[in-house]
């Protein structure tokens, strides 16, 4: 049995939504199926939901295991030592499974049985085990390769079968629906095709978030510096000129895939700590902001004021993760000047307006602080802060000013909003309404009852309620939370 990912957490509500990630993201990389990354991803979001709620250990830890087993299997495992909880016996469930619901700890055995018959819990030497399997796992990565020449096709796809899951397309059309739904690592492509050349579809895939986990190498019987450079500028990763051996095609796929192993070492590095004082509030962080796997990011810097600022990188996964170190580092220097709050966003938009960092990327960011009960916040192209009134009422605040990067002669503004009748403070990345396609706030809202909006669990499920398959997951999604102490 090979260990393919192990790691110990602090078992708090956060962790939901980073072992959703690395589900998400490992077994995309060794391509399970995207049902099957799915219910994956169903069962932990409940089996998690419960041992949380029904836990009262105050030092809590859990150890979140996936192993590679014979015969293309795959298991899962969550491993605790606190008093034993088993789902299957204490917890009853009227949920069926028709209703396509995502209820919380209102599914359970149904659910987990449902989709993985073999799944069990076990108590041994005061340690409980949660585990099930996942079978019929092909690990060779999905390939699409588009050609209008079959017996091209036919010829590549006997070069590569043995190393990929290969999608053979003759249109760019078909090419495209197989990249929706396929969760393919590599694209291969010709340029020209019979109607034209394959540009077109370049261009589609840099207007979708889809490009950012796809390698692309460009097949092509002209090696022109005109052509070379204009699909370089396309995005594409490597280009290979006509006709083309088994051995280079192999040794530039394999020199441009290098996606899952940078993942595993991202995956693996400290994140950030799920709650945060300012000095008579509490900001609760959820989504990416944690795990700090994608474009967005989070800074709580020292400064007299105590700060949230969070930021959003144009689209998501480790491109997006690589443009984020730099502003992030670009603001820890500027605020260690000491530099006051309501300059920070005009310094940081001259750096990009004169291109001195993140010259390939577009970023939102907001800095916000409380202060004699008021809160402040500055505005570049990010989604607007909420608030949520005591009794219940949500309004969305109206602040926000053009990008960075689009002119350095831009002013930006100082908003307040006065915090009296307020309980609850929203900050977010738009990838938290766009994964359920929501365009309001007030839609995830919905999902709550009154009583939960006085709770103090009230951020916990905000973000729960929030979840969705994981395939359905288009872009990094971060939720803050502060409300008062």
């Amino acid at each position: 049995m090979d260990c393919l990912y192990q790691k110990s957490f602090q078992l708090d509500w956060p962790i939901v939504s980073e072992i959703r990630h690395i589900l998400k993201h490992v077994l995309t990389a060794i391509s399970v199926k995207n049902q099957d990354i799915d219910a994956a991803g169903l069962v932990a979001t409940e089996y998690l939901t419960n041992l949380l709620r029904h836990s009262e250990e105050s030092d809590k830890k859990l150890q979140f295991s996936m192993y590679k087993l014979p015969k293309n299997k795959l298991l899962i495992e969550f491993t605790d030592a606190m008093p034993s909880y088993n789902l299957f016996e204490n917890h009853s469930s009227d949920w069926h499974l028709e209703s396509g619901e995502l209820v919380e700890g209102g599914m359970g055995v149904a659910l987990i049985k449902h989709y993985f018959p073999n799944a069990k819990y076990t108590s041994e030497k005061h340690k409980n085990t949660f585990s099930f399997h996942l079978s019929n796992i092909d690990k060779r990565p999905t390939l699409i390769y588009i050609d209008d020449d079959k017996s091209q096709l036919a010829l590549l796809n006997a070069y590569l079968c043995n190393h990929f899951q290969v999608i053979c397309c003759e249109d760019i059309e078909s090419g495209w629906q197989e990249l929706l739904t396929s969760g393919a690592t590599v694209l291969l492509l010709d340029h020209k095709l019979k109607n034209g050349t394959s540009e077109p579809l370049l261009k589609k895939l840099n207007q979708s978030n889809i490009k950012t986990n796809l390698s692309v190498v460009m097949l092509t019987g002209d090696d022109s510096d005109e052509l070379i450079k204009r699909i370089n500028l396309l995005g594409v990763d490597d280009y290979l000129v006509k006709p083309v051996t088994k051995t280079r095609l192999l040794q530039s796929i394999e020199r441009i895939v290098h996606r899952f192993s940078a993942l595993k070492y991202l995956i693996n590095e400290e994140r950030m700590q799920t709650q945060r004082s300012l000095t008579d509030h509490t900001a609760y962080n959820f989504g990416s902001i944690i795990s700090q796997n994608g474009g967005d990011f989070c800074l709580y810097p020292h400064q007299p004021q105590k700060p949230v600022i969070l930021g959003d990188m144009m689209g998501h996964g480790i491109t997006a993760l690589k443009e984020s170190f730099a502003i992030k580092g670009f603001l820890s220097g500027c605020l260690a000047t000491e530099i006051p709050l309501q300059n920070v966003l005009s310094t940081l938009n001259t750096a990009l307006c004169e291109q001195r960092l993140c010259k390939s990327s577009l970023v939102t960011l907001l800095i916000t602080f409380i202060e004699n009960n008021t809160f402040h916040w500055f505005n570049a192209g990010h989604p607007a802060p909420c608030v949520i009134t005591k009794k219940g009422q949500l309004i969305q605040l109206t602040g926000t000013d053009p990008l960075l990067g689009l002119s350095d002669e831009h002013h930006y503004s100082h908003y307040q909003y006065d915090l009296s009748d307020v309980e609850h403070i929203l900050l977010f990345t738009d990838g938290w309404l766009d994964n359920q396609h929501f365009n309001e706030v007030g839609q995830h809202i919905a999902n709550l009852t009154a009583e939960d909006l006085h709770s103090e669990q009230f951020a916990y499920k905000l973000w729960k309620s929030s979840q969705v398959k994981l395939s359905d997951e288009v872009d990094d999604a971060s939720l803050i939370v502060i409300n008062k102490h």
